[in-house]
């Protein structure tokens, strides 16, 4: 049964400016630290070194190798991620912390202090690896493709997903918010911001862009990481072995992508379809449960898809009780990440005999955010119901004067 929501007490319920200036100098210290010591991270981070490699490469990314990123992040990588491995570890963090505290701009901004709050506070987990990725670009253009929609500029909105989505896949799973609030010029303006990138993607790349970028560099075995590999690695179904930057195991089927492919989407229809009916805001605990089903049904699982659930985990955070359970289970899932980041932190090489089990741990919890969403009763929409005609009174229906000696209606 759902809850409405309660007055709730605690010291992120009305943050002050000291507390929120707080949360960001402890983000802001992260980076510090991270830039002390930028050339040996960077000398250890599979991440990074991609992103060195596909920069300092005098070949074109996908006409001449293979690249598994989206054209955006490609170009990034191309325009930061130069020179030696110390300097793109710096420049590479530097986006990403102005990209973080975007995102808990674009929360403040569409929401409230205390939803930026709960963000900065999820997030806290996964910094000491998260400034090394871009993937905090999506999130913060998701973020302010959101908060631009819910305050009315929804063509803004549309580009900011647009430019998302062209950076990063996953923001996919969002497009249908902008369906639901009928916002169809927002998603005219994101179409056409992805067709005016993915021209230039393949006027420059060549048509075997979106090849590499699903299949992923034609990886053929399971991510350790995702739900399947971890099941896989723990029972001892094969022999872990690096491929693509990543450690694998096993051999992923073309019958199994088309089945997991068809689960996606039928998780992902049925997220939504209740979302229609639903009338809690469908920008938090269902885009939180929309966007953690790509990590159930994908192939790979990388620590740092955890980024892609913090702004909506922090909007459900502010919702009712159901919604806030979904963002607990998702917490949790965000904390378990951060602790797989610090007890395995070279992944070029395997990693002590129980860390798989802390995997799988992690990923049940990651499947739980979807079930636990999935569970919660729909809180139905009212039906709108006709307003009443106006009944005239006795007195005003009979006749008086000449109408009551007229043989005919008069008007």
């Amino acid at each position: 049964m759902a809850h409405a929501p309660a007055e709730r007490t605690g010291f992120l319920q009305r943050p002050s400016t000291g507390l929120l200036g707080g949360l960001v100098a402890i983000h802001l210290l992260v980076l510090v630290v991270i830039i002390t010591k930028a050339a040996s991270l960077g000398a250890v981070d599979a991440d990074v070194g991609r992103a060195f490699r596909i920069a300092t490469s005098p070949a074109v990314p996908y006409r001449n190798f293979p690249v598994e990123f989206m054209p955006i992040q490609t170009a990034v990588d191309r325009l930061l991620a130069g020179g030696s491995i110390g300097a793109a570890a710096v420049r590479i963090a530097l986006l990403a912390f102005a990209a973080d505290v975007a995102t808990a701009w674009a929360l403040a901004w569409g929401w409230s202090r205390r939803t930026s709050a709960g963000y900065l506070v999820l997030a806290l987990p996964l910094l000491p690896f998260l400034y090394l990725r871009f993937d905090l670009v999506s999130v913060a253009l998701a973020a302010w493709a959101y908060a631009w929609l819910r305050q009315e500029h929804e063509e803004m909105g549309g580009a900011a997903l647009g430019v998302a989505l062209m950076a990063k896949l996953w923001p996919i799973a969002l497009a249908p918010v902008f369906w639901l609030r009928r916002s169809r010029r927002g998603l005219l303006v994101a179409a056409a911001v992805c067709v005016v990138v993915g021209a230039w993607w393949y006027l420059t790349g060549g048509v075997k862009g979106p090849f590499q970028v699903l299949s992923l560099r034609d990886t053929r075995g399971w991510h350790v990481e995702s739900v399947i590999g971890s099941f896989l690695w723990v029972l001892h179904r094969g022999d872990a072995y690096r491929e693509a930057d990543a450690m694998r195991i096993g051999d992923v089927t073309v019958w199994m992508k088309a089945l997991l492919a068809f689960g996606m989407l039928a998780v992902e229809a049925f997220i939504w379809r209740r979302a229609a009916i639903d009338r809690r805001d469908a920008m938090g605990a269902a885009s939180l449960a929309a966007v953690a089903a790509l990590g159930v049904f994908a192939p790979i699982l990388p620590m740092q898809a955890a980024a892609w659930l913090l702004p909506f985990a922090a909007l459900a955070l502010d919702g009712d009780h159901d919604e806030r359970h979904t963002a607990g289970v998702a917490a949790v899932a965000i904390a378990l990440t951060g602790v797989l980041a610090i007890v395995w932190r070279d992944h070029s090489t395997a990693p002590a005999a129980w860390v798989p089990w802390l995997v799988l741990a992690r990923n049940l919890v990651w499947i739980d955010v979807v079930l636990s969403w999935l569970r919660v009763p729909v809180l139905e929409r009212p039906a709108i119901e006709p307003e009443p005609v106006p009944q005239r009174r006795a007195a005003d229906t009979a006749a008086d004067g000449l109408d009551a000696v007229l043989p005919f209606d008069a008007e």
